[in-house]
């Protein structure tokens, strides 16, 4: 049977040593390793290797353009990414740029031989393979972009003026507050919220905050309340309040001093 050629470019000496290891193990592979990007692109270029494992993050180029650079100069040479990044960004990257299968050295210690030749296998038969420990990375992801665009769906569905009546509504401003900054009626201003509260699936104001805040079309910041007229209305509270006790206390004087002293029964 013909051997699978595999070039190892890997900066980690740990990964490097424990992926030729796994390789070295079965007798199908002949394997070659490079710590560093251009060792393994001059590899690479004379042993025209069956599939290539490379580290994205590399110390002296950049592992992507690495990738497409043995794409153009050994077209044939399968690729398979070997990294700890496991984020959408990066799987993404390096799928663009001509990545075969992406292995992520984070898999669990009891699998990571057996992912690891998967990903070997699947490259050589020309078959794409993700590491099933970034799968759920992926998925959430995706689920996470149509949430983004189901809100941003929802969001068109509003009126400038809908969305201006939640947002004084949620900072606490009641209806005829509401209607005396939009200029509009409180009938107008309670149709706003009505078409808000369908749209919504809500039936009323706080659960409507709620779920406006849930799909980000507010913000705890919307909820903020200026405490400047708050405490201004207090002060005038209690200027009143004073004032209404002194002009009692001054009544009472004047009765007072409208009857005589007591000095007891007269003899």
């Amino acid at each position: 049977m013909q051997m699978i050629s595999v070039v190892i470019i890997e900066n980690d000496n740990m990964s490097r040593i424990g992926a030729t290891a796994i390789l070295s193990k079965n007798q199908k592979f002949q394997v070659w390793g490079a710590k560093y990007g251009k060792e393994g692109l001059d590899i690479i270029a004379s042993q025209k290797p069956d599939v290539v494992v490379l580290n994205i993050e590399l110390p002296d180029i950049c592992g992507l353009e690495a990738i497409s650079a043995i794409k153009r100069t050994h077209s044939s040479a399968r690729i398979v990414v070997m990294t700890a990044k496991s984020d959408r960004d990066s799987i993404k990257a390096a799928i663009a740029n001509g990545a075969d299968c992406y292995y992520c050295k984070n898999s669990p210690k009891e699998e990571v031989g057996e992912r690891f030749l998967e990903a070997i296998f699947a490259a050589y038969n020309h078959e794409s393979w993700i590491d099933p420990t970034i799968n759920r990375i992926l998925v959430d992801s995706f689920r996470s972009k149509e949430t983004q665009e189901k809100q941003m769906n929802l969001l068109s569905e509003f009126s400038d003026k809908e969305l201006t009546t939640l947002r004084l509504v949620a900072a606490g401003m009641r209806n005829d507050e509401v209607a005396n900054v939009m200029y509009v009626s409180e009938g107008t201003v309670r149709s706003y919220l009505h078409n808000s509260f369908i749209k919504l699936g809500v039936n009323n104001k706080l659960n409507a905050i709620r779920e406006a805040i849930r799909l980000g079309i507010l913000t705890f910041a919307d909820l903020k309340i200026e405490q400047e007229p708050t405490y201004r209305r207090s002060k005038k509270t209690r200027s009143s309040k004073d004032d209404q006790q002194n002009q009692n206390r001054q009544a009472q004087k004047s009765q007072d001093k409208s009857y005589p002293s007591y000095n007891g029964w007269a003899a």
